[in-house]
């Protein structure tokens, strides 16, 4: 039986997360200060205020009991991430429909990055840092920051932290995890925006665009995205940035550490790179060979589309709907491929494509060779259990089940099969971009991207396990 406290937990996360919420939209409320958008300012504290009063209350009248179950972690993860969408969506709400709004708000906290703003140059500065702040604190996590600044050491913090789909331990303590994680992401987000500044950026445009890259979320301040600062040098820092983002913050610790050989051998930061590098060749040559461009512009294209998809970042340098038809394709396999492992990057994940090809060369071996000839199955130099393998495999076919199922979903709407696979892929992946137009979906289309974004971001299990009876009768 659960205690009258335990009880109770959720409703006590719930009301520190709307605290929370209240707290950082005086963020975009200061923003809108400096730029003196009154009526913007107007809309945001007439948000914000109420989050404060109300989540403020109720974490006051209700304790956080020291311990949580996993069904009330997965709940509050799951559940928790509709909230703040809904919540996030309220200051879009003054030029948008508000399904629009929360697609925009879901695509921000998602790290998506597909947007239904257009003519961002006439949007409030207040507004586009908002947009920026929502992926800056959904690449890395909203239960993370949420862990880090509203509950006590105590709780089952570790419980929510896998609940939002992270596998990977920094440290012993899962409150220093969260410490460290958001510290290496910080310190990452400053040195690009100070880099971006010297490059001739704005101080806004740098903050917004340091935010979004980190995050591994795409969005940006121009209506042509990064295409509209016309600069090779800021593309080179951007391609850095998105890379470091999506690169395993495990691989980032052991780096300031010093501990360079542990770099060098992680498996699934060598795999990414080299999946980069010989994609970002491929897709350079296709354009230099099928469009109009020199081909040191060509190499330029290709390499910054390459990245910047690969990292599940969706920044663009061109229309993409431009490109050849080869490379497309080899972006869309890019989109479900993803980065690393416990980064703010998005899709399968490098890690677990690993895992499958490990698997399916062991059961090859299996059927060919003699059982006493059959070697352990090694991921990385470990041995890994066949279970955990056969587990990621399913987590691999129910991915692409969505994402198929939502595709036939928008191909109801007359969308061709290749460009509303692109959507799904790019929604469930927190990529961005797509070969369609965005501003033509009809609401059940934006609907299934929402519900592409929210099931790729938390990784299935969360969204899973609220349609299993035993989640429900252990909250």
């Amino acid at each position: 039986m659960v205690s009258g406290l335990k009880k109770l937990a959720l409703p006590a996360l719930f009301a520190r997360l709307t605290l929370l919420l209240g707290l950082v939209l005086l963020a975009p409320s200061l923003v809108a200060v400096i730029y003196e958008e009154w009526m913007v300012l107007e809309e945001l504290l007439s948000v914000a205020l109420p989050l404060m009063i109300v989540g403020g209350f109720f974490s006051a009248k209700l304790p956080i009991p020291d311990e949580i179950n996993p069904a009330q972690a997965l709940f509050f993860s799951a559940m928790g991430w509709l909230l703040i969408t809904g919540i996030g969506s309220l200051p879009y709400l003054h030029d948008m429909a508000p399904l629009d709004a929360f697609f925009e708000a879901m695509s921000g906290f998602t790290a998506t990055g597909m947007t239904l703003l257009s003519n961002l140059e006439d949007v409030p500065h207040s507004l586009l840092f908002w947009r920026a702040l929502t992926q800056w604190l959904g690449g890395l996590g909203i239960v993370l920051f949420f862990i880090l600044f509203m509950t006590p050491r105590g709780i089952g913090v570790w419980r929510l932290y896998v609940a939002e789909a992270r596998e990977e331990k920094l440290t012993i303590r899962a409150w220093d995890t969260v410490k460290d994680l958001w510290l290496i992401y910080t310190l990452y987000t400053f040195l690009c925006a100070i880099l971006l500044t010297y490059l001739g950026l704005s101080g806004f445009d740098a903050l917004c665009h340091s935010f979004t890259t980190l995050a591994t979320g795409g969005f940006s301040t121009k209506t042509l995205n990064i295409e509209g600062f016309h600069n090779p040098w800021v593309e080179s820092v951007l391609v850095v940035f998105m890379i470091i983002g999506a690169t395993n913050f495990h691989v980032h610790l052991y780096l300031l550490k010093g501990r360079i050989d542990e770099v060098w051998r992680n498996l699934e930061l060598k795999v990414m790179l080299m999946i980069i590098a010989v994609a970002s060749i491929i897709v350079s040559l296709d354009i230099a060979l099928h469009l109009n461009v020199s081909t040191l512009h060509a190499f330029r294209l290709g390499v910054f589309q390459t990245v910047s998809i690969a990292t599940t970042t969706g920044f663009t340098s061109m229309d993409v709907n431009s490109l050849p038809e080869a490379s497309k394709w080899i972006l869309m396999i890019l989109m479900v491929v993803g980065g690393s492992l416990c980064s703010t990057a998005g899709a399968i994940k490098v890690a677990r494509m690993i895992v499958l090809f490990k698997l399916a060369s062991h059961e090859v071996h299996k059927t060919m060779l003699p059982p006493k000839s059959i070697k352990p199955l090694k991921v990385g130099g470990r041995i890994m259990n066949v279970e955990d393998a056969l587990r990621v495999a399913s987590f691999f076919f129910i991915y692409l089940a969505v994402a198929f199922v939502s595709t036939l979903i928008i191909t109801a709407q007359g969308i061709p099969f290749t460009s509303a696979l692109s959507a799904t892929l790019s929604a469930e992946g927190g990529v961005g971009p797509a070969y369609l137009d965005l501003f033509s979906l009809n609401a059940t289309s934006k609907l299934a991207l929402v519900w592409c974004m929210w099931v790729g971001r938390l990784e299935l299990l969360p969204i899973l396990a609220l349609f299993t009876s035993e989640l429900w009768e252990r909250l």
